[in-house]
Parts: structure tokens; sequence; C-alpha cells
């Protein structure tokens, strides 16, 4: 019986076969950093960790042999006030990188394709969502379709014509992990705990 989970604490991150007793992989992560949630999407391991000054990391594993594809500071993902829900769609992950942007970045090198910047009124508060292949971003006054290539929004009205928007307070398309969304949505405080994954490819820990 196949028995491995990816297992994390402060400085790496193991893939760790408990039948074998044996780490397959070690991979480390910035010095004195410590993993708080875990994520997959496909052979993309994601791993959100942080340091008790507050200062916060994101690291992206092969989790087929430990190689990290890139890290970033989590402050050049998105603003730290609104949680961090990533849809993935061809290799890409688009979420919103703050309440007025919309950004793109690839799975395999890290690059921020766009972050993208529109405009909305004050209260008008958005979401975003994947729809077969079209990204979209939805409020309970309207729908905009997300040009893939550049970032820019246009008008979506087939949707506002369909649906009664302002009924609408949760939605889930496609390219989302569902434990994923729970953890990142509800994070818990700092603490001294690790974090694991396992064959579900979910996080577990405080962000």
């Amino acid at each position: 019986m196949n028995k491995v989970a990816i297992f994390g604490k402060k400085g790496s991150i193991a893939k760790y076969d408990l039948a074998e007793n044996k780490a397959i992989w070690v991979g480390n992560i910035a010095n004195g950093y410590k993993p708080n949630i875990i994520g997959q999407y496909e052979d993309y391991l994601i791993v959100f960790s942080s340091v008790w000054t507050g200062s916060k990391m994101v690291h992206c594993f092969d989790q087929t042999n430990g190689e990290c594809l890139w890290l970033l500071n989590q402050d050049v993902l998105h603003s730290s006030m609104i949680p961090f829900i990533p849809h993935s769609l061809e290799d890409h992950m688009y979420y919103m990188a703050s309440s007025k942007e919309v950004a793109k970045l690839s799975w395999k090198t890290g690059k921020i394709v766009f972050r993208k910047r529109f405009n909305k009124s004050f209260f008008n508060q958005y979401s975003l969502v994947i729809i077969s292949d079209e990204v979209l971003l939805v409020s309970k006054k309207d729908a905009f379709i997300v040009n893939k290539q550049t970032g820019d929004i246009q008008p979506y009205k087939e949707m506002s014509e369909q649906l009664n928007l302002k009924e609408i307070s949760a939605m889930l398309g496609n390219g989302v992990s569902f434990m994923s969304s729970i953890h990142l949505t509800h994070p818990q405080p700092y603490t001294d705990g690790g974090a694991y994954a396992g064959d579900g490819g979910g996080g577990g820990g405080g962000e």
C-alpha cells in the first residue's frame, strides 16, 4: 500500500515514504521560514511559509523530484488584505491580487504574466471564477471576462442576463482545490506546528 505524504518543518519539506521509513526527497525553503500550508496542482507543490516577524514566502516544488522551481515573497503575489486563492488553467494560475487587480502566474517558472488593475466602485466586490476555459470576474452587479493574454477585461453581459447576480453568494468553477480554498480563506495564527499533505493534495497547519 502506498503510504507517501509531504511533510514540512522549519527550513525544509520532504516527500516521505512511511512504509519504507525513508525520505524520497528533501527540499529546502528559505532560511528560518516554517511551512504553514502545502497544496498541490498536478505535479506542482505550492508551499506557504512564514517567520515569526510576519514575513511570508511562497515556494513551488516539482513533487516528483523535490526541485524548487521558484520562490517569491508573498507580498509580490498579492495584497495581504485579501486571501490568496489560485485558480488553475493550462499550467497557469489566475487569482485576485487585490480587490482591484487580477493576476496570472506561471506554475512552471513563477513568472507573473500580468497583474492588471481594473476600475471598480468602492462597494462592488469581485470574485474570480474559471468556467470551461473562460476567466471571469463576478460581482453582485455585473460580470467581466478576462483576456488571458493581457489581463484586460470586457463586460460579460451573458452572465448578467442569465443569472440574478444579486442572489449569488458563492461560486465554484474549475481549476481550484477545495481544501486549499478552505485553508487560505480561513488562515490560522502562526504556531509552532508543521504542515503536511497527503495524496489528496490539500494542506495543513496555519498561515
